[in-house]
């Protein structure tokens, strides 16, 4: 958002607040583990909207000549390339675009502009504010006590610190979660040497469908008015699909360009039942993984060496060596016990606002500055970005992109969808807005220099 916000105009200063290094890679792309793929081929992985082919280009020129567009490259490398856009930016446009290495605890609006407190105490000023979190933490796991989460064995996410690095290489691990996370979790693992059983357990045990590259053209965006509609005419069209090219994917993504379209004309009450009933056939359809990783997992379960169970777990009891995790199996009334030397949260991320344990968006809570999204996931946000207060309005100072507008749409945690947020709220604010005043400057109370900054990201 910063390296497009200092695109837009020559004439903006901006200030982003993120306590990590590097700026761009975010938890996704910090990853290290080659394992750890892109789930979408590198053709459509460019960041900057206008250059689609912009990320295979710089693949070719880093010393990358293996991958072609239609690899799944590894998320590291394209870390190392948001990274390399964001440091690009920074250094081409040093007096106007500043990094700072803080955590924003607070933050107010008024007439004057968007006042941004940190954890140091540190108070910045800018004319507007624009949310831009990634993904949060996986929300937290029903069912565990605090003794088992102080044990040492449950790892509340999978990015954790140690969690992918088991100290026996043969103690079985639960993973609790089926999708993209717990398939990261699967490959961490076994790339970094273990070798016990790995059980996932949801309550569906519905595992990510495997992408298949077809070079024919997506099937046509149905039209629809309700849900029920929509299910059935994608039904019909991937039917269609699988008969003449033996491939459904192609009825999915004919959707993806007019998802956030059809799902803006739902009604609340459908846009619930979808939420509640169908998403999580639809993430799994629609969010794919890898080739390689499917290969790799259906290797691991025809040697027996990982499992799938759908189902709930209703108690986790700490023992000597193990953790033992009873579950209920789905449909029935059996339970059976799973002894695990860890315990994985792998489950997505949490979207419930309220639920999040992020200081900056309990204080905009409080003061009414965003409300949450009705369905419980993310925040109401105007179709330009701009965040609507308590009162109703759409705010003129406070804005967002990515995952923060989830809700208000479906669509918006990939690249393709953020690239064209960025890019046209960036254009909103630099030329779309009458609020910017060119002697505002961030009062940096703990610091010397003073910093102008009309955007604060």
């Amino acid at each position: 958002m910063g390296s497009a916000l200092v695109r837009a105009s020559d004439d903006t200063d901006v200030t982003i607040i993120e306590p990590r290094e590097r700026l761009g890679a975010g938890m996704a792309y910090s990853t290290t583990c080659p394992a750890h793929l892109l789930n979408v081929p590198a053709a459509k992985m460019s960041a900057l909207p206008d250059k689609p082919s912009h990320f295979v280009e710089w693949l070719a020129a880093n010393g990358y000549e293996q991958y072609d567009g239609r690899a799944f490259v590894p998320r590291s490398i394209f870390g190392d390339y948001l990274a390399g856009l964001s440091a690009e930016s920074q250094r081409q446009n040093a007096q106007r675009f500043h990094h700072v290495r803080e955590t924003a605890v607070a933050a107010s609006i008024d007439r004057d502009g968007v006042y941004v407190e940190c954890a140091s105490g540190e108070l910045l000023r800018g004319d507007f504010l624009v949310l831009a979190f990634g993904n949060a933490d996986p929300a937290a796991w029903p069912n565990v006590s605090d003794e088992a989460r102080g044990s040492g064995r449950f790892f509340a996410s999978a990015w954790d610190p140690g969690a992918l690095f088991p100290f026996d290489p043969d103690e079985d691990v639960l993973l609790l979660g089926t999708g993209l996370t717990a398939v990261d979790a699967v490959l961490g693992l076994r790339r970094n040497g273990h070798r016990g059983t790995i059980s996932m357990v949801s309550r569906r045990g519905l595992l990510p469908h495997e992408h298949r590259l077809f070079d024919i053209p997506p099937a046509a965006c149905p039209e629809a008015k309700s849900v029920s509609e929509f299910l059935s005419k994608v039904r019909g069209s991937a039917r269609e699909a699988n008969d003449a090219f033996d491939n459904w994917r192609i009825a999915i993504d004919g959707v993806r360009p007019k998802t956030n379209e059809l799902w803006q004309a739902f009604a609340l009450d459908d846009q619930r039942r979808f939420t509640r009933h169908v998403m999580p056939y639809w993430n799994v359809h629609r969010h794919r993984m890898a080739p390689e990783a499917a290969k790799a997992l259906a290797e691991l379960m025809a040697a027996g060496s990982l499992r799938m169970l759908a189902g709930r777990t209703e108690n986790f009891t700490d023992a000597a060596r193990t953790m033992t995790v009873s579950i209920r199996r789905r449909g029935s009334d059996e339970r059976i016990l799973i002894e695990a030397g860890r315990v994985i949260n792998c489950s997505g991320p949490e979207h419930d606002f309220e639920k999040l344990p992020n200081p900056l968006v309990g204080c905009l809570l409080a003061n009414g500055s965003i409300t949450p999204h009705p369905l419980g996931i993310g925040l109401r946000v105007a179709r330009n970005g701009a965040m609507i207060a308590k009162g109703g309005t759409a705010s003129a100072r406070l804005f967002a992109i990515g995952p923060v507008r989830y809700g208000t749409l479906i669509e918006t945690t990939a690249i393709p969808e953020i690239r064209v947020q960025a890019h046209e709220l960036s254009e909103l604010l630099a030329h779309g807005l009458p609020t910017r005043r060119t002697w505002g400057q961030s009062q940096r109370r703990t610091a010397d220099r003073r910093v102008r900054a009309d955007y604060t990201v």
